[in-house]
């Protein structure tokens, strides 16, 4: 066996662990020795081709499309390559879901899961969706709403001269629930909004996902988001006690009651929490990854455990710290 002799020279090791840095970047929220390896992450996905049908001679005159997973029916006229662009992003969701690390596949009792495309916020609320939401998980027949007013031509941020892009992250958002559907309610509100979300913001298009860069990703979103909760060089999210307390009912409530009717406050809290413990360091995520298992095994009898997180006011420190020195400066107010 050779012998490796050690480094002597000073200037070649301040080099080597200069090097290092960039390569194993030191995170506030990253590993600490002692923990578990963290279980191998994705870099990115990209979702496989499947077979659609579309029919746009029905008697009612929407248009119908046909995957492997869902029934995509749309009240408003929208051309074919769209159509089928939506339905390969809609069919990237189980595909991700069930190859991710984490144990968050768990499927709705139908095989084919009905996404129904209202044309306004009338026919949305008449099918079952909340009034002021422009998507919705319906639980009880087990299909997903999504308002094509706002998916089509999103509101676009101040000053913005480019032409509106439909929202694909509205779609993302809510097959997440779908594809955990049967474990939401053993779940809290926070960690399903914030799941929903990550994936939301890590989807980059047509079913093209990237996981890495998050940091980047993610305070780009939320600036975009939260904008109107700018006040100086601070965005005031809700605070993290509040959002970890909520219930499910709640949640519809909290979100409807922000101030200047911004309801996506709730759910920015949510996707850093989540960021928090899947990219805090190992511990966090081994016992989110586990627990996550955990509970698909119960029965409806068994009492579910408590969610395994930290104290909400050192949650909230680290993120303000965390975020402040990536350019996101936080402040945690009940307005």
């Amino acid at each position: 066996m050779p012998c490796v002799q050690p480094i002597q020279h000073r200037g070649f090791a301040v080099l080597y662990r200069f090097l290092i840095l960039l390569i194993f970047p030191v995170s506030l929220l990253a590993q600490r020795p002692g923990e578990t390896p963290v279980e191998a992450w994705p870099r990115s996905f990209k979702a496989k081709p499947v077979d659609l049908r579309i029919n746009d001679k029905t008697a009612d005159g929407s248009l119908v499309v046909e995957s492997p997973h869902f029934r995509m029916v749309a009240e408003t006229r929208i051309g074919r390559q769209d159509l089928t662009r939506f339905a390969r992003v809609v069919e990237s969701v189980p595909q991700l879901i069930k190859s991710h690390p984490l144990r968050l596949w768990n499927s709705p009792r139908k095989s084919i899961t009905d996404i129904l495309l209202c044309k306004d916020e009338t026919s949305f609320v008449k099918a079952g969706g909340d009034e002021g939401a422009v998507g919705w998980w319906d639980g009880h027949k087990e299909r997903v709403l999504i308002r094509s007013d706002y998916f089509l031509a999103p509101p676009q941020t101040e000053n913005s001269r480019l032409q509106a892009q439909p929202d694909e992250g509205l779609l993302v958002h809510e097959l997440v629930h779908a594809s955990m559907s049967a474990s939401l309610w053993r779940l809290p509100p926070w960690f399903t909004e914030g799941i929903a979300e990550y994936f939301s913001v890590c989807h980059q298009g047509g079913g093209w996902y990237l996981f890495r860069d998050l940091d980047s990703l993610i305070r780009n979103h939320l600036r975009r988001a939260i904008s109107r909760n700018k006040v100086g060089e601070h965005f005031h999210l809700v605070p993290v006690p509040s959002i970890l307390a909520l219930s499910h009912q709640d949640w519809i409530k909290a979100s409807q009651s922000q101030p200047g009717g911004n309801a996506y406050l709730p759910y920015a809290t949510a996707l850093l929490l989540v960021h928090y413990h899947l990219h805090g360091g190992a511990e966090r995520r081994a016992k989110t990854s586990a627990h996550l298992a955990k509970i698909q095994g119960l029965s409806p009898r068994n009492k579910m455990p408590a969610f395994p997180t930290e104290e909400p006011g050192f949650i909230q420190k680290r993120l303000v710290n965390y975020w402040s020195s990536r350019g996101l400066q936080l402040i945690f107010r009940e307005q």
